[in-house]
């Protein structure tokens, strides 16, 4: 593999190995949404249960938490483009699995193949993700890794909405879920022959060849100790788990916050998603065009500020009309503006300062902390709002974000 220097990376959109990559995680996002719908709608229809429609949303994060350390590992220690490949081979398999059982099988085992369907896809995306991580430094060169963290959070939302809102709800009416599981093969198989020709690595930076769980423990004890002991690597860390308990637990109060506060129909909470992209989106451009412009420290703190400002404003909403809406459109604003503020730069010192073979443990750590954080507080913060009450939750939480804030200034004057 030709080395190049820092000059000689290509830009971004130049990069044709960079925008290999992109597409085929577009391709393959899109089929991971449009079945993970196609099941939410399966599951509707067959059991119309919600313990049953939380216990196949469980199926899908259960194995962030079961295999992301296990992902580092392995990402480290074979090819990363072999391993994404063989990834999306058996993410082919899994969705032809899934059209299969749609088609010939009875309710109860299609209930079955449902959660495992979604159980596998998201067990495999843990390796897929970590791979991604620890290949688009080597791809474009650090000089311009801001830059791409930005365009691949695109590309992630891009895919988001074009699984959920487009391509199964089409296909849902027009075919049925069997057709959301055939064209979900067809895409992963897309993103196999996008990613195929990228340049395969150097492997000589493994230092143990052992497979045993003896070896295994002794890697991750490795990159654990990295985190620990690298300052900037461990509070970037912190900080992204932080944005995925606040990302969940915001998303959880927020039907309550629109129908008990703002007194709107909780239909109307989808809403407020729509400021909230904007300013992600225009985060995202800031920090990938002008990143430069500030250390990606100071980026983090000023994004921690203007999350934590507008939380604390949140609570002094009253009744939605007129003003009051417009300044919950900026509210909205300014927090997806704080997350991307606080993301792409936190996600670029986790690529750019572990050494190439310990970006795997280092990235697949992060999902889980992230995974544990996202999903374990979730039944205290909405249990504890309904004994504060939700404005009082979402101060606290506001506090705890200034309180971040404060810390990492603190830490980078240090």
């Amino acid at each position: 593999m030709t080395v190049l220097t820092k000059e000689e990376y290509p830009s971004v959109l130049r990069n044709r190995h960079f925008r290999r990559l992109c597409a085929a995680q577009f391709a393959s996002l899109v089929a991971t949404y449009a079945i993970y719908f196609a099941s939410m709608a399966l599951v509707e229809e067959i059991t119309r249960s919600s313990a049953q429609m939380g216990l196949m949303i469980f199926s899908s994060t259960l194995p962030g938490l079961l295999f992301g350390l296990l992902a580092g590992v392995v990402v480290d220690r074979y090819e990363r483009v072999r391993v994404m490949m063989a990834a999306n081979i058996l993410r082919v398999l899994v969705a032809l699995a899934f059209t299969a059982a749609v088609y010939f099988f009875p309710r109860i085992y299609l209930l079955l193949t449902i959660y495992m369907t979604n159980f596998c896809i998201s067990a495999l995306a843990q390796f897929v993700i970590s791979a991604e991580g620890a290949t688009v430094p080597r791809l474009v060169g650090e000089k311009r890794l801001m830059a791409a963290n930005s365009l691949f959070n695109v590309s992630s939302l891009a895919a988001q909405g074009a699984g959920l809102v487009v391509l199964a709800p089409l296909l849902l009416k027009i075919s049925g879920a069997e057709a959301v599981g055939l064209v979900g093969a067809v895409l992963y198989l897309a993103g196999l022959v996008a990613i195929a020709p990228l340049p395969r690595e150097n492997m000589t930076r493994r230092a143990r060849q052992g497979r045993g769980p003896t070896e295994v423990w002794a890697e991750l004890k490795e990159g654990w100790r990295f985190i620990f002991n690298d300052r900037p690597v461990a509070w970037a860390t912190l900080q992204l788990t932080l944005t995925s308990m606040l990302t969940l637990l915001l998303s959880t109060l927020a039907p309550g916050f629109v129908a008990r506060v703002l007194g709107l129909e909780v239909a109307d909470a989808v809403y407020m998603a729509v400021p909230v992209g904007v300013g992600f989106g225009l985060g995202i451009a800031l920090v990938g065009r002008r990143g430069g412009l500030l250390s990606k420290e100071k980026w983090i703190n000023i994004g921690l500020i203007v999350l934590g400002l507008a939380l604390a404003t949140l609570p002094f909403l009253r009744k939605a009309s007129g003003p009051s809406l417009l300044l919950l459109a900026v509210v909205g604003f300014a927090m997806g503006l704080g997350l991307a503020l606080i993301t792409i730069p936190a996600k670029t010192i986790l690529q750019e300062r572990p050494p190439a073979g310990m970006r795997g443990r280092v990235i697949s750590t992060q999902l889980v902390l992230g995974n544990a954080a996202s999903t374990l507080p979730m039944p205290l913060g909405g249990g504890l709002a309904d004994l504060i009450g939700i404005r009082k939750m979402i101060f606290i939480l506001a506090c705890v974000t200034l309180g971040a804030a404060a810390a990492s200034i603190r830490q980078a004057r240090s």
